[in-house]
């Protein structure tokens, strides 16, 4: 997710040439009015990106992730779509114009909008356009911004630091997902679905 014109959609093809694109295109203007939507394989042995073309590379023996990325429109009005989208996802992507100082506005009120979304699950700040030269450092923006969380450099363009930023999230999701998945293996060998069950319905019909 991210403000309008941020590069969402450059970034999802750069990671996935054939992702689904729904866009309204007018000249040369073009914008998301609906959603991306990309597929990446991840070695998370190896910590490589394949295509969806390069599965005959992957080593079926290392620990393989299929990644679905939704991109969301950015506009104010698909604030209930984004809600939508968001719901049961395993991580958060925001990202920033870092050329655009005057969109830190809205990029705060999105990122507000994403911290909301994400919940527990992690988030990363990508400071999109690092390779035009009016573009903010990832340091700036998040002063900008106020916020401590961490910004990540990147230029979905030119395809900088993109397979290294989104590898490194992807290793906090799939942490996030085997601690969530051992804790409920927990709860369920303290107490059985079936018993939680009874004594939710027996607490209800005191």
């Amino acid at each position: 997710m991210g403000p309008h014109q941020a590069g969402k959609s450059t970034l999802i093809h750069r990671l996935d040439p054939w992702a689904v694109r729904m866009d309204y295109s007018k000249g040369t203007f073009s914008t998301t009015v609906g959603f991306d939507y990309g597929i990446i394989i991840w070695d998370a042995t190896e910590n490589k990106i394949y295509r969806k073309n390069q599965l005959d590379l992957v080593d079926p023996s290392n620990e393989i992730w299929k990644v679905t990325i939704t991109g969301t429109p950015g506009q104010v009005a698909f604030a209930p779509v984004r809600k939508v989208l968001a719901r049961g996802k395993d991580g958060v992507i925001l990202v920033i114009d870092s050329a655009r100082p005057v969109q830190m506005v809205y990029a705060l009120s999105q990122y507000r909008e994403a911290r909301e979304a994400a919940g527990s699950v992690p988030l990363i700040i990508l400071a999109n356009k690092q390779d035009l030269p009016q573009a903010k450092s990832a340091e700036t923006i998040a002063s900008l911004l106020g916020i401590k969380s961490k910004v990540v450099p990147v230029s979905a363009l030119k395809g900088i630091n993109v397979e290294e930023s989104i590898i490194q999230f992807l290793k906090e999701v799939r942490r996030s997902i085997l601690a969530k998945s051992i804790s409920e293996r927990v709860v369920e060998r303290k107490e059985p679905r079936w018993m939680s069950w009874v004594r939710r319905k027996l607490t209800s019909s005191v």
